[in-house]
């Protein structure tokens, strides 16, 4: 059995959704599902793109999926490989927190917090600590964007966990809180932080 290798594509984004792209490439358009965290790191449509893939193989479907970071790709093809998970469950997970907050789950054995990720049941929580805690730290975190100052990453914790309480997504709630916080406002209270952020969601 011969084996299709993409490892990746690098064309026009010409369709950009929080759940796929659409690469042009030489006059085809590659149709890849991602997760939203690459939906956030990617241009607008028109720019040139290169993007990481990963081709999934069944019987009855050929699949491709896009990563922009190695992280992503790398933590994705980890996850499929769990009992139980397929791609679209691990999409879910790299679209439902950061990198750096699943290895933190996994490594510190909280089958709670990762249940507080959409899709991710009791008993998938823990299999994914059982089958990934000896191997997760292999996977290099992905930081947002955008160095802060020790002073602003309580702040981010603490803001982007009321966010989350209040329905945010986990990734979008850092996310915004991160771009709040660059413009120097560490001095504002936190209610204050979380108002100018649910202003970006």
């Amino acid at each position: 059995m011969k084996i299709l290798m993409i490892s990746f594509l690098e064309g026009k984004l010409a369709e950009k959704h929080p759940t796929y792209f659409v690469i042009e490439v030489g006059g085809i358009g590659f149709f890849l599902q991602i997760p939203l965290s690459s939906y956030d790191s990617a241009q607008e449509v028109g720019a040139s793109l290169k993007i990481l893939t990963h081709l999934h193989v069944r019987e009855d479907i050929m699949a491709l999926y896009g990563f922009m970071t190695d992280s992503e790709r790398d933590l994705f093809k980890m996850l499929i490989l769990v009992s139980g998970i397929g791609p679209p469950m691990a999409l879910k997970i790299l679209s439902g927190t950061s990198i750096a907050d699943f290895k933190r789950l996994i490594s510190g054995g909280d089958v709670g917090g990762l249940t507080q990720i959409k899709g991710i049941g009791q008993k998938i929580a823990q299999r994914l600590v059982l089958e990934l805690k000896d191997r997760i730290n292999t996977i290099p975190s992905r930081e947002i964007k955008g160095v802060l100052e020790t002073g602003k990453i309580n702040r981010l914790d603490e803001a982007s966990a009321a966010l989350i309480g209040m329905g945010a997504n986990p990734l979008q709630a850092r996310k915004v809180i991160t771009q709040v916080l660059q413009n120097d406002v560490n001095s504002l209270p936190i209610e204050e932080i979380i108002k100018l952020a649910l202003k970006r969601i």
